[in-house]
Parts: structure tokens; sequence; C-alpha cells
């Protein structure tokens, strides 16, 4: 009986690990077959539902941020930061005496931002959008890419172009902070590799590069989230490739990598 309990436990541990591998495998397919638009759109679905379900926030820095804000956003500096949410970063900021315009695709997420900003007094300047295409009507001193948000565009060529507008946006002198996540596995390139081939074949208008991280959103339509996962060095080439220039880069306790750009 021992024997037959440890043989269907096997049976079932390896047929697991098979259907994981399969859900991968076409999980890679199907993203490759969605358009730009759509994977924005799941973007945005997801965290409006992420907002909806969590409308209680506070506002607070993280370590690293609390040195690199002391360092690059004194008070009085005029600040964009991109990827804002609820306001957790952003209130912070202008509790600091920052003057902060936030920018965030999710209506959800500005919609608590904006309540906890006029509850504590403030007036707000938010902006609804994706960075990558909103138009920004004014100048700054620093645009922050807020807690990871720059991971969250697919495809290093449309990262490169938000770099670059990020650049135009700052007064000479200013300074782009842009952070990541250091050490997260990085997707097979089989996967990868799939994914490409069926964009080519749907005709899709992105295609999945090595580091992205495509995963089901669990809805019950086609739902997909995104992340890449950088490795050394990568942000730095296309932060050259925007004509910006590395002038601080820390790694924190937490594996967080913030690195602080200037034009060149």
């Amino acid at each position: 009986m021992a024997r037959l309990r440890s043989a269907i436990a096997s049976l079932l541990f390896h047929a697991g690990r098979m259907a994981d591998r399969i859900s991968r495998t076409t999980g890679y397919l199907a993203a490759g077959t969605r358009r730009l638009a759509e994977m924005r759109a799941d973007h945005r679905d997801a965290w409006d539902a992420y907002y909806e379900r969590h409308t209680a926030h506070e506002s607070s820095l993280l370590s690293w941020e609390e040195e690199c804000f002391s360092r690059f956003a004194a008070p009085g500096r005029r600040v964009l930061l991109v990827g804002c949410g609820t306001g957790r970063d952003l209130i912070a900021l202008v509790e600091r005496g920052c003057e902060v315009t936030g920018m965030d695709p999710s209506a959800a997420g500005l919609e608590i931002a904006d309540r906890l900003l006029r509850g504590r007094g403030l007036s707000p300047t938010l902006l609804q959008g994706f960075f990558e295409d909103t138009p920004i009507a004014h100048t700054f001193d620093v645009v922050v890419f807020s807690y990871y948000c720059y991971t969250a565009i697919p495809m290093a060529s449309r990262r490169i172009d938000a770099l670059k507008k990020a650049a135009a946006l700052v007064d000479g002198g200013g300074h782009v902070i842009v952070s990541y996540a250091a050490g997260i596995p990085r997707p097979h390139p089989i996967l990868v590799g799939l994914g490409r081939i069926a964009g080519t074949l749907a005709r899709s208008d992105w295609r999945p590069e090595s580091g992205d991280l495509v995963s089901d959103n669990r809805q019950r339509a086609a739902a997909f989230s995104f992340t890449h996962a950088f490795e050394p060095g990568e942000l730095e080439r296309e932060a050259a490739a925007a004509a910006l220039r590395p002038v601080f880069r820390r790694v924190a306790d937490d594996r967080t990598v913030v690195a602080v750009f200037a034009r060149a």
C-alpha cells in the first residue's frame, strides 16, 4: 500500500509539473497574439480591480525612496510621478514640499489619491493615462517612474522612447529616477521565442523579448500581466540609448535597484 501511495503521489506530482509547463507555454503563445492596446487594457483593468477592492491607503516612502528623494527631490522641486496609483509616494512627496503632478492609467487609483490629498487640504494635479502617449504640457525638475512601473512597459524600444520623453520633460540639471527588482528569474528563451512566433503569425504590434514575464490574470476572458526582468547593465544601456547618463545607483536591502539619470 505504501508503494502504491508513493507511486500515485509521484504520478500526480509530475502530471502537475507537466500541466504547469503547458500552461506557461500556452500563456506565452496567447500573450504573443495580443495587441499592445489589449495588453495595456489588461494592466489598467487589473489595477482598477485591485484598487476597487482595497480602498484604504496610507502615504509612506520606502527607505531607498527616502534616501533618493532627499538627494534629488528636495522641497520646492517640480516632480512628475509616473505610476502614482493611490498616492502612496505622491502624498509623501507633496508633504515634503514638492510640487507634484501624479499620473496613472487607473481611474480607480486616481480617485483614491484625489480623495486622500483633498482630505489633507491639498489640491492635487492628477493625469490619467499611460506616460508613453499622454500629452504633458509642463517641464519638471524630476521625473520619477514610481516603484517598478518602468518594468511594465513592453518592448525595449518603447521603454527607451519613454526615457527620451522623460529626458525632454526635465529642465537642464534635472533627473529621471527609475527602479526595478534585481534577481528576478528570467523566462526560458523557448517561451519567449514561442511568443514571438505567435505574434508574427497573428501580425501583432508587439513581440515578447528576452526577460519578459507574462502570466495569466485569472479572469474569465484572456488577460495577462506583464513585467520585464532586467539583467545587470540593461537599464543603463536603455538609458544610454535615450541620451541619459547615470549619476546615482543603489541596490536596497529588498533587492530594489534604484538608478538616477541626467541628460548626457
